[in-house]
Protein backbone atom coordinates (compact mmCIF):
# COMPACT_ATOMS: atom_id res chain seq x y z
CA UNK A 1 0.00 0.00 0.00
CA UNK A 2 2.57 2.75 -1.25
CA UNK A 3 0.01 5.55 -1.36
CA UNK A 4 -0.28 5.20 2.18
CA UNK A 5 3.18 5.93 3.07
CA UNK A 6 4.61 9.01 3.36
CA UNK A 7 8.72 9.46 2.92
CA UNK A 8 11.25 11.85 3.01
CA UNK A 9 14.25 12.03 0.40
CA UNK A 10 16.50 11.07 2.86
CA UNK A 11 14.09 7.34 3.17
CA UNK A 12 14.07 7.14 -0.30
CA UNK A 13 17.40 7.44 -0.58
CA UNK A 14 17.94 5.02 1.85
CA UNK A 15 15.39 2.65 0.39
CA UNK A 16 17.50 2.59 -3.12
CA UNK A 17 20.48 1.48 -1.70
CA UNK A 18 18.99 -1.19 0.61
CA UNK A 19 16.77 -2.28 -1.91
CA UNK A 20 20.22 -4.83 -3.31
CA UNK A 21 20.88 -6.06 -0.07
CA UNK A 22 18.34 -8.89 1.38
CA UNK A 23 19.98 -9.36 4.44
CA UNK A 24 18.95 -5.73 5.57
CA UNK A 25 15.10 -6.09 4.03
CA UNK A 26 13.76 -6.19 7.24
CA UNK A 27 15.41 -2.86 8.04
CA UNK A 28 13.93 -1.52 4.98
CA UNK A 29 10.44 -2.87 6.09
CA UNK A 30 11.05 -1.36 9.69
CA UNK A 31 11.67 2.16 8.57
CA UNK A 32 9.18 2.80 6.10
CA UNK A 33 6.66 0.86 5.32
CA UNK A 34 5.23 -0.17 9.02
CA UNK A 35 5.07 3.96 9.18
CA UNK A 36 1.21 5.26 8.08
CA UNK A 37 0.03 8.51 7.55
CA UNK A 38 -0.95 8.91 10.93
CA UNK A 39 2.15 7.52 12.57
CA UNK A 40 3.90 9.51 10.61
CA UNK A 41 2.08 12.78 11.40
CA UNK A 42 2.10 12.68 15.17
CA UNK A 43 5.86 11.89 15.10
CA UNK A 44 5.68 8.57 16.47
CA UNK A 45 8.64 6.09 15.08
CA UNK A 46 8.26 2.61 13.89
CA UNK A 47 8.63 0.22 16.52
CA UNK A 48 12.38 -1.21 16.42
CA UNK A 49 13.91 -4.58 15.77
CA UNK A 50 14.43 -6.53 19.24
CA UNK A 51 16.66 -9.16 19.65
CA UNK A 52 13.98 -11.89 19.54
CA UNK A 53 13.40 -10.54 15.51
CA UNK A 54 16.89 -11.26 14.87
CA UNK A 55 15.91 -15.06 15.55
CA UNK A 56 14.02 -15.23 12.50
CA UNK A 57 17.06 -13.70 10.26
CA UNK A 58 19.23 -16.10 8.72
CA UNK A 59 23.07 -15.15 8.98
CA UNK A 60 24.73 -16.77 6.34
CA UNK A 61 28.68 -17.71 6.79
CA UNK A 62 31.20 -19.91 5.93
CA UNK A 63 30.26 -22.25 8.86
CA UNK A 64 27.53 -24.79 8.94
CA UNK A 65 25.94 -26.59 11.68
CA UNK A 66 25.33 -30.41 10.87
CA UNK A 67 23.02 -32.40 13.30
CA UNK A 68 22.54 -35.98 14.02
CA UNK A 69 25.69 -37.41 13.42
CA UNK A 70 26.09 -41.49 14.77
CA UNK A 71 28.61 -42.18 17.66
CA UNK A 72 30.78 -43.66 15.03
CA UNK A 73 30.76 -40.78 12.26
CA UNK A 74 34.58 -40.50 11.82
CA UNK A 75 36.25 -36.98 10.27
CA UNK A 76 37.13 -38.14 7.66
CA UNK A 77 33.94 -39.37 6.52
CA UNK A 78 32.66 -35.73 7.59
CA UNK A 79 35.58 -34.73 5.33
CA UNK A 80 34.68 -37.12 2.27
CA UNK A 81 30.67 -35.92 2.38
CA UNK A 82 31.04 -32.13 2.86
CA UNK A 83 34.44 -31.82 0.39
CA UNK A 84 31.85 -31.98 -2.65
CA UNK A 85 31.07 -28.60 -1.99
CA UNK A 86 34.00 -26.89 -1.75
CA UNK A 87 37.54 -26.69 0.42
CA UNK A 88 36.87 -27.69 4.15
CA UNK A 89 39.25 -25.49 6.75
CA UNK A 90 38.09 -27.61 9.69
CA UNK A 91 35.90 -29.63 11.25
CA UNK A 92 34.61 -29.90 14.89
CA UNK A 93 32.98 -33.52 16.24
CA UNK A 94 31.28 -32.36 19.54
CA UNK A 95 29.33 -35.48 21.67
CA UNK A 96 30.67 -38.45 21.36
CA UNK A 97 32.56 -38.92 24.17
CA UNK A 98 29.22 -38.47 26.07
CA UNK A 99 28.55 -42.27 24.74
CA UNK A 100 27.58 -43.13 28.84
CA UNK A 101 25.49 -40.46 29.34
CA UNK A 102 21.32 -40.74 30.01
CA UNK A 103 19.34 -38.57 27.78
CA UNK A 104 21.87 -37.19 25.86
CA UNK A 105 21.35 -35.76 22.46
CA UNK A 106 22.93 -36.99 19.55
CA UNK A 107 26.44 -35.77 18.21
CA UNK A 108 26.96 -33.00 16.18
CA UNK A 109 29.86 -31.16 14.23
CA UNK A 110 30.59 -27.85 12.69
CA UNK A 111 32.20 -27.59 9.26
CA UNK A 112 33.74 -24.67 8.40
CA UNK A 113 34.46 -23.78 5.20
CA UNK A 114 37.55 -21.66 2.98
CA UNK A 115 34.32 -19.32 1.32
CA UNK A 116 30.63 -19.21 1.85
CA UNK A 117 29.43 -19.96 -1.59
CA UNK A 118 30.48 -23.74 -0.12
CA UNK A 119 28.50 -23.24 2.73
CA UNK A 120 25.75 -22.42 0.35
CA UNK A 121 26.17 -25.46 -1.71
CA UNK A 122 25.88 -27.80 1.37
CA UNK A 123 22.77 -25.83 2.73
CA UNK A 124 21.06 -25.89 -0.57
CA UNK A 125 22.07 -29.36 -1.17
CA UNK A 126 20.32 -30.76 2.19
CA UNK A 127 17.13 -30.82 1.41
CA UNK A 128 17.42 -33.65 -1.22
CA UNK A 129 20.07 -35.57 0.96
CA UNK A 130 18.50 -35.11 4.82
CA UNK A 131 17.62 -38.99 5.48
CA UNK A 132 14.27 -40.07 6.20
CA UNK A 133 15.11 -41.60 9.45
CA UNK A 134 17.98 -41.54 12.30
CA UNK A 135 21.36 -42.54 10.73
CA UNK A 136 22.61 -45.66 12.52
CA UNK A 137 26.26 -46.16 13.90
CA UNK A 138 27.14 -49.16 11.21
CA UNK A 139 25.95 -47.17 8.26
CA UNK A 140 28.81 -46.20 5.68
CA UNK A 141 25.93 -44.53 3.31
CA UNK A 142 27.21 -40.53 2.63
CA UNK A 143 23.46 -39.63 2.58
CA UNK A 144 22.85 -41.04 6.33
CA UNK A 145 25.79 -39.46 7.52
CA UNK A 146 23.61 -36.47 9.15
CA UNK A 147 20.28 -35.55 9.63
CA UNK A 148 20.51 -31.46 9.28
CA UNK A 149 22.60 -29.10 7.87
CA UNK A 150 21.83 -25.34 8.39
CA UNK A 151 24.31 -22.49 9.41
CA UNK A 152 26.09 -22.49 12.15
CA UNK A 153 24.22 -19.65 14.48
CA UNK A 154 26.65 -17.17 16.92
CA UNK A 155 25.46 -17.62 20.31
CA UNK A 156 24.43 -14.56 22.21
CA UNK A 157 26.29 -14.88 25.00
CA UNK A 158 25.69 -11.40 26.55
CA UNK A 159 21.95 -12.06 25.50
CA UNK A 160 22.34 -15.66 28.02
CA UNK A 161 24.16 -13.90 30.52
CA UNK A 162 21.76 -10.87 30.60
CA UNK A 163 18.37 -13.12 30.78
CA UNK A 164 20.24 -15.36 33.72
CA UNK A 165 20.82 -12.21 35.72
CA UNK A 166 17.33 -10.60 35.38
CA UNK A 167 16.08 -14.32 36.82
CA UNK A 168 18.34 -14.52 39.69
CA UNK A 169 17.81 -10.97 40.86
CA UNK A 170 13.97 -11.86 40.52
CA UNK A 171 14.68 -14.87 42.55
CA UNK A 172 16.72 -12.76 45.06
CA UNK A 173 13.58 -9.84 45.46
CA UNK A 174 11.81 -12.66 45.89
CA UNK A 175 13.47 -13.61 49.29
CA UNK A 176 14.13 -10.39 50.24
CA UNK A 177 10.11 -9.64 50.14
CA UNK A 178 9.98 -13.26 52.11
CA UNK A 179 12.13 -12.70 55.03
CA UNK A 180 10.47 -9.05 55.83
CA UNK A 181 8.04 -11.09 57.71
CA UNK A 182 9.50 -14.55 58.29
CA UNK A 183 9.77 -15.39 61.47
CA UNK A 184 10.09 -19.39 61.17
CA UNK A 185 11.65 -20.90 58.30
CA UNK A 186 10.68 -25.14 57.96
CA UNK A 187 13.10 -27.08 56.09
CA UNK A 188 11.35 -29.61 54.01
CA UNK A 189 12.16 -32.32 51.64
CA UNK A 190 11.16 -30.39 48.00
CA UNK A 191 8.66 -33.79 47.41
CA UNK A 192 6.67 -32.51 50.57
CA UNK A 193 6.29 -28.99 49.75
CA UNK A 194 2.34 -28.76 48.75
CA UNK A 195 1.34 -31.33 51.46
CA UNK A 196 3.01 -28.90 53.66
CA UNK A 197 1.77 -25.95 52.44
CA UNK A 198 -1.80 -27.79 52.09
CA UNK A 199 -1.82 -28.97 56.05
CA UNK A 200 -0.67 -25.26 57.08
CA UNK A 201 -3.78 -24.14 55.60
CA UNK A 202 -5.94 -26.20 57.12
CA UNK A 203 -4.26 -25.51 60.25
CA UNK A 204 -5.00 -21.92 59.98
CA UNK A 205 -9.28 -23.15 59.29
CA UNK A 206 -9.05 -25.42 62.45
CA UNK A 207 -7.16 -22.37 64.87
CA UNK A 208 -9.33 -19.91 63.78
CA UNK A 209 -9.68 -16.99 66.08
CA UNK A 210 -6.50 -17.73 67.75
CA UNK A 211 -4.53 -15.21 66.67
CA UNK A 212 -1.77 -16.61 68.28
CA UNK A 213 -1.09 -19.92 66.32
CA UNK A 214 -2.32 -18.20 62.78
CA UNK A 215 0.40 -19.08 60.57
CA UNK A 216 0.81 -17.34 57.23
CA UNK A 217 2.86 -18.84 54.41
CA UNK A 218 4.90 -16.32 52.90
CA UNK A 219 6.68 -18.67 49.89
CA UNK A 220 9.07 -21.16 49.12
CA UNK A 221 12.73 -21.28 48.04
CA UNK A 222 15.05 -24.60 46.89
CA UNK A 223 18.13 -24.94 49.29
CA UNK A 224 21.35 -25.68 47.68
CA UNK A 225 21.07 -29.08 49.20
CA UNK A 226 19.54 -32.16 46.95
CA UNK A 227 15.67 -32.14 47.40
CA UNK A 228 15.69 -29.78 50.27
CA UNK A 229 13.28 -26.65 50.25
CA UNK A 230 12.96 -23.74 52.44
CA UNK A 231 9.56 -22.83 53.49
CA UNK A 232 8.87 -19.37 54.66
CA UNK A 233 6.46 -18.55 57.50
CA UNK A 234 5.18 -15.63 59.41
CA UNK A 235 3.55 -16.75 62.47
CA UNK A 236 1.68 -15.32 66.06
CA UNK A 237 3.84 -17.85 67.99
CA UNK A 238 6.54 -19.65 65.92
CA UNK A 239 8.07 -20.92 68.83
CA UNK A 240 4.71 -23.35 70.05
CA UNK A 241 4.12 -23.74 65.77
CA UNK A 242 7.75 -24.87 65.24
CA UNK A 243 7.44 -27.90 68.29
CA UNK A 244 4.09 -28.76 66.89
CA UNK A 245 5.34 -29.47 63.48
CA UNK A 246 8.07 -31.28 65.08
CA UNK A 247 6.34 -33.60 66.83
CA UNK A 248 3.50 -34.57 64.30
CA UNK A 249 3.54 -38.08 62.21
CA UNK A 250 1.79 -37.16 59.59
CA UNK A 251 5.13 -34.73 58.64
CA UNK A 252 7.95 -37.28 60.18
CA UNK A 253 9.52 -37.43 56.80
CA UNK A 254 8.70 -34.68 55.94
CA UNK A 255 10.10 -32.20 57.83
CA UNK A 256 13.81 -31.48 58.64
CA UNK A 257 14.21 -29.17 60.89
CA UNK A 258 12.84 -25.72 61.94
CA UNK A 259 14.74 -22.37 62.71
CA UNK A 260 12.85 -19.66 64.45
CA UNK A 261 14.35 -16.15 62.89
CA UNK A 262 14.24 -12.45 63.25
CA UNK A 263 12.49 -10.68 60.08
CA UNK A 264 15.43 -8.96 57.75
CA UNK A 265 18.89 -10.61 56.12
CA UNK A 266 22.67 -10.77 56.56
CA UNK A 267 25.33 -10.41 54.40
CA UNK A 268 27.99 -13.55 54.61
CA UNK A 269 29.57 -16.20 53.18
CA UNK A 270 30.08 -19.20 55.54
CA UNK A 271 32.21 -21.16 52.72
CA UNK A 272 35.31 -18.91 53.36
CA UNK A 273 37.25 -18.82 55.42
CA UNK A 274 37.40 -14.91 56.21
CA UNK A 275 33.81 -14.22 55.35
CA UNK A 276 32.85 -17.23 58.18
CA UNK A 277 34.94 -15.04 60.12
CA UNK A 278 33.21 -11.99 59.99
CA UNK A 279 30.08 -13.35 60.12
CA UNK A 280 31.04 -15.01 63.42
CA UNK A 281 32.19 -11.57 64.85
CA UNK A 282 29.05 -10.03 63.43
CA UNK A 283 26.64 -12.73 65.27
CA UNK A 284 28.52 -12.57 68.42
CA UNK A 285 28.01 -8.91 68.48
CA UNK A 286 24.70 -9.51 67.51
CA UNK A 287 23.57 -12.31 70.78
CA UNK A 288 25.42 -10.17 72.71
CA UNK A 289 23.40 -7.09 72.46
CA UNK A 290 20.45 -9.02 72.53
CA UNK A 291 21.14 -11.00 75.70
CA UNK A 292 22.55 -7.95 77.26
CA UNK A 293 19.17 -6.10 76.46
CA UNK A 294 17.34 -9.21 78.69
CA UNK A 295 15.70 -12.42 76.53
CA UNK A 296 13.62 -14.11 79.52
CA UNK A 297 10.75 -11.76 78.85
CA UNK A 298 12.24 -8.98 79.88
CA UNK A 299 12.03 -10.30 83.85
CA UNK A 300 14.35 -7.65 85.56
CA UNK A 301 14.75 -10.53 88.39
CA UNK A 302 17.88 -12.61 88.72
CA UNK A 303 17.35 -14.16 85.34
CA UNK A 304 19.45 -17.53 84.07
CA UNK A 305 22.62 -17.15 82.31
CA UNK A 306 22.06 -17.12 79.09
CA UNK A 307 23.57 -20.73 77.01
CA UNK A 308 22.84 -21.07 73.41
CA UNK A 309 22.79 -24.39 70.93
CA UNK A 310 23.67 -23.29 67.79
CA UNK A 311 22.28 -24.89 64.33
CA UNK A 312 23.15 -23.70 61.03
CA UNK A 313 21.94 -24.49 57.25
CA UNK A 314 23.62 -25.89 55.45
CA UNK A 315 25.00 -27.86 58.12
CA UNK A 316 27.89 -28.31 56.80
CA UNK A 317 29.23 -24.89 57.94
CA UNK A 318 28.28 -25.57 61.62
CA UNK A 319 31.35 -26.92 62.40
CA UNK A 320 33.69 -23.92 61.38
CA UNK A 321 31.32 -20.88 62.73
CA UNK A 322 30.30 -23.02 66.19
CA UNK A 323 33.94 -22.99 66.80
CA UNK A 324 34.51 -19.23 65.57
CA UNK A 325 31.48 -18.32 68.02
CA UNK A 326 33.05 -20.14 71.02
CA UNK A 327 36.45 -18.96 70.66
CA UNK A 328 34.88 -15.43 70.43
CA UNK A 329 32.82 -16.52 73.62
CA UNK A 330 35.98 -18.01 75.78
CA UNK A 331 38.12 -14.63 74.80
CA UNK A 332 35.68 -12.59 76.92
CA UNK A 333 35.88 -11.50 80.83
CA UNK A 334 33.77 -14.29 81.89
CA UNK A 335 32.37 -11.33 84.17
CA UNK A 336 31.35 -9.58 81.51
CA UNK A 337 30.10 -12.82 78.92
CA UNK A 338 26.78 -12.13 77.77
CA UNK A 339 26.25 -16.09 77.06
CA UNK A 340 28.06 -19.07 76.20
CA UNK A 341 27.51 -21.93 74.16
CA UNK A 342 26.62 -26.17 74.95
CA UNK A 343 25.62 -28.46 72.80
CA UNK A 344 22.82 -29.60 75.99
CA UNK A 345 22.53 -28.21 78.40
CA UNK A 346 21.35 -25.12 76.54
CA UNK A 347 18.45 -22.71 77.11
CA UNK A 348 18.11 -21.05 73.96
CA UNK A 349 18.41 -21.67 70.23
CA UNK A 350 20.79 -19.94 67.75
CA UNK A 351 19.64 -20.20 64.78
CA UNK A 352 21.85 -19.71 61.25
CA UNK A 353 19.85 -20.31 57.75
CA UNK A 354 21.39 -19.48 54.29
CA UNK A 355 18.32 -18.06 52.86
CA UNK A 356 19.83 -17.31 49.10
CA UNK A 357 22.78 -17.92 46.97
CA UNK A 358 23.70 -16.58 43.67
CA UNK A 359 23.30 -19.13 41.08
CA UNK A 360 23.25 -17.12 37.54
CA UNK A 361 26.41 -17.13 35.31
CA UNK A 362 29.22 -16.35 36.77
CA UNK A 363 28.45 -17.80 40.11
CA UNK A 364 31.46 -20.12 40.72
CA UNK A 365 33.41 -16.98 40.88
CA UNK A 366 31.29 -15.04 43.67
CA UNK A 367 31.90 -18.24 45.75
CA UNK A 368 34.68 -16.25 47.15
CA UNK A 369 33.47 -13.37 47.67
CA UNK A 370 33.06 -13.16 51.64
CA UNK A 371 29.90 -10.96 51.15
CA UNK A 372 28.04 -12.96 48.76
CA UNK A 373 25.28 -14.79 50.50
CA UNK A 374 22.30 -13.83 52.19
CA UNK A 375 21.74 -15.06 56.08
CA UNK A 376 18.82 -15.08 58.60
CA UNK A 377 19.52 -15.23 62.20
CA UNK A 378 17.53 -15.70 65.42
CA UNK A 379 17.72 -16.54 69.05
CA UNK A 380 14.75 -17.80 71.03
CA UNK A 381 14.29 -20.26 74.37
CA UNK A 382 14.93 -23.46 74.10
CA UNK A 383 15.15 -27.45 75.89
CA UNK A 384 16.62 -30.53 75.16
CA UNK A 385 13.01 -32.04 75.28
CA UNK A 386 10.96 -29.61 73.49
CA UNK A 387 13.42 -28.74 70.76
CA UNK A 388 15.60 -31.55 69.83
CA UNK A 389 13.65 -34.28 68.28
CA UNK A 390 13.90 -36.96 66.05
CA UNK A 391 11.45 -37.42 63.47
CA UNK A 392 12.32 -41.24 63.22
CA UNK A 393 10.93 -42.05 66.78
CA UNK A 394 7.36 -40.84 66.68
CA UNK A 395 4.89 -42.05 68.18
CA UNK A 396 1.26 -40.63 68.20
CA UNK A 397 -1.25 -42.08 71.30
CA UNK A 398 -4.02 -42.51 69.03
CA UNK A 399 -2.43 -45.14 67.14
CA UNK A 400 -2.26 -47.31 70.62
CA UNK A 401 1.47 -46.86 70.78
CA UNK A 402 2.04 -49.28 67.62
CA UNK A 403 1.86 -47.59 64.48
CA UNK A 404 3.10 -50.35 62.68
CA UNK A 405 4.25 -48.30 59.82
CA UNK A 406 3.96 -44.39 58.33
CA UNK A 407 1.32 -46.22 55.87
CA UNK A 408 -0.94 -45.46 59.39
CA UNK A 409 -0.50 -42.08 58.92
CA UNK A 410 -0.65 -41.66 55.17
CA UNK A 411 -4.36 -43.05 55.23
CA UNK A 412 -4.71 -40.58 58.16
CA UNK A 413 -3.59 -37.68 56.41
CA UNK A 414 -5.91 -38.45 52.96
CA UNK A 415 -9.10 -38.99 54.93
CA UNK A 416 -8.08 -35.69 57.17
CA UNK A 417 -7.52 -34.05 53.67
CA UNK A 418 -10.83 -35.07 52.33
CA UNK A 419 -13.00 -34.19 55.07
CA UNK A 420 -10.99 -30.20 55.14
CA UNK A 421 -12.28 -30.15 51.67
CA UNK A 422 -16.04 -32.15 51.05
CA UNK A 423 -17.26 -32.81 54.97
CA UNK A 424 -17.41 -35.95 56.87
CA UNK A 425 -17.24 -38.88 55.51
CA UNK A 426 -20.92 -41.07 56.05
CA UNK A 427 -21.70 -42.70 58.74
CA UNK A 428 -22.37 -45.80 57.47
CA UNK A 429 -19.13 -46.56 56.86
CA UNK A 430 -18.50 -47.16 60.62
CA UNK A 431 -18.74 -50.33 61.44
CA UNK A 432 -18.76 -51.80 58.13
CA UNK A 433 -17.04 -54.22 55.70
CA UNK A 434 -13.50 -53.08 54.73
CA UNK A 435 -10.76 -54.14 51.68
CA UNK A 436 -7.43 -53.45 52.09
CA UNK A 437 -5.23 -54.05 49.19
CA UNK A 438 -1.57 -54.30 49.25
CA UNK A 439 -1.87 -54.05 52.99
CA UNK A 440 1.70 -55.68 54.56
CA UNK A 441 2.86 -54.61 56.97
CA UNK A 442 -0.83 -53.50 57.74
CA UNK A 443 -0.67 -49.75 58.48
CA UNK A 444 -3.79 -49.13 56.31
CA UNK A 445 -5.97 -52.39 58.32
CA UNK A 446 -5.11 -51.37 61.53
CA UNK A 447 -6.13 -47.35 60.93
CA UNK A 448 -9.10 -48.74 59.30
CA UNK A 449 -10.02 -50.68 62.23
CA UNK A 450 -9.03 -48.36 64.74
CA UNK A 451 -10.87 -45.13 63.26
CA UNK A 452 -13.64 -46.55 61.83
CA UNK A 453 -14.68 -49.63 63.88
CA UNK A 454 -14.75 -51.95 60.56
CA UNK A 455 -16.16 -55.39 61.87
CA UNK A 456 -13.55 -56.93 59.35
CA UNK A 457 -11.09 -55.94 57.39
CA UNK A 458 -10.09 -57.99 54.39
CA UNK A 459 -6.31 -57.44 54.31
CA UNK A 460 -5.06 -58.92 51.11
CA UNK A 461 -1.24 -59.12 50.37
CA UNK A 462 1.37 -61.83 49.38
CA UNK A 463 3.69 -60.44 52.41
CA UNK A 464 3.34 -60.71 56.57
CA UNK A 465 1.13 -58.89 58.23
CA UNK A 466 2.98 -57.30 61.55
CA UNK A 467 1.72 -59.43 64.71
CA UNK A 468 -0.10 -55.89 65.97
CA UNK A 469 -2.27 -56.24 63.22
CA UNK A 470 -2.59 -60.28 62.95
CA UNK A 471 -3.61 -60.01 66.50
CA UNK A 472 -6.59 -58.23 65.54
CA UNK A 473 -10.24 -60.04 66.19
CA UNK A 474 -10.86 -57.91 62.80
CA UNK A 475 -8.23 -58.64 60.46
CA UNK A 476 -8.89 -61.09 57.79
CA UNK A 477 -5.43 -61.74 55.91
CA UNK A 478 -5.44 -62.96 52.64
CA UNK A 479 -2.05 -63.81 51.79
CA UNK A 480 -2.41 -63.78 48.13
CA UNK A 481 -2.00 -61.32 45.15
CA UNK A 482 -5.72 -59.31 44.72
CA UNK A 483 -6.25 -61.39 41.50
CA UNK A 484 -6.67 -64.52 43.50
CA UNK A 485 -8.60 -62.69 46.52
CA UNK A 486 -11.24 -61.14 44.57
CA UNK A 487 -13.32 -64.30 43.08
CA UNK A 488 -12.88 -66.05 46.70
CA UNK A 489 -14.59 -62.74 48.11
CA UNK A 490 -17.34 -62.62 45.87
CA UNK A 491 -17.94 -66.68 46.84
CA UNK A 492 -17.62 -65.55 51.04
CA UNK A 493 -21.27 -65.73 51.97
CA UNK A 494 -19.74 -63.36 55.20
CA UNK A 495 -19.93 -60.38 52.30
CA UNK A 496 -22.48 -61.17 50.59
CA UNK A 497 -24.95 -61.77 53.30
CA UNK A 498 -24.22 -58.08 54.78
CA UNK A 499 -26.15 -56.61 52.36
CA UNK A 500 -24.05 -53.36 51.41
CA UNK A 501 -21.23 -55.57 51.37
CA UNK A 502 -17.53 -54.16 51.10
CA UNK A 503 -17.95 -49.91 51.73
CA UNK A 504 -14.55 -49.69 52.00
CA UNK A 505 -11.93 -50.08 49.45
CA UNK A 506 -8.48 -49.14 50.68
CA UNK A 507 -5.14 -49.93 48.49
CA UNK A 508 -1.30 -48.53 48.06
CA UNK A 509 -0.50 -51.35 46.07
CA UNK A 510 2.96 -51.64 43.92
CA UNK A 511 1.61 -52.59 40.62
CA UNK A 512 3.80 -53.45 37.54
CA UNK A 513 2.80 -54.14 34.01
CA UNK A 514 -0.89 -51.94 34.79
CA UNK A 515 -1.60 -52.65 30.77
CA UNK A 516 -2.15 -56.16 32.11
CA UNK A 517 -4.34 -55.63 35.03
Amino acid sequence: DIEAVTLNPMKLLLISSLLCCHQLLVVVQSLAFSTNKANYSNKKAASPLTADDYDDVVVKSNRVFVAGISQTCSEETIHSTFSVFGTIADILIIGQDDAERKNKRKPYCFVTFDDLSSAQRAVASSSSSVPSSPPSDDDNNNNSVYTQIQYSKPIDSRRRSNQSRVEEAGKQSQIEAYTTETNLIVQVQSTHVDRMVDYLHRWNDKEKGEQNYFCKVLGSASAISRNVSLLYLSCGNPIDLGRILGVDPLLARAINKSYIVQPGLLRGNLSTEQGCSDFAKMLFGKVSSQTNNGLNDGNDEEEEPVVCRMQVFPPKYQSRLLQLVYDLVQETDEESRQFTISPKRFTHMLSVVEAYQYKGKGWEERQHDDNSKLYMVGISPASMDLDVVDTNNIINGDSSGDDVSRAYYKLKEAIGMYEAIHGALPQDLHGSLALDCGSAPGGWTKYLIEHFGCKQVYSIDPGELSPSVMKLKETMHMQMKIQYALPKLLEDEAVASDGGGVKLWVSDMCLHNMAEQ
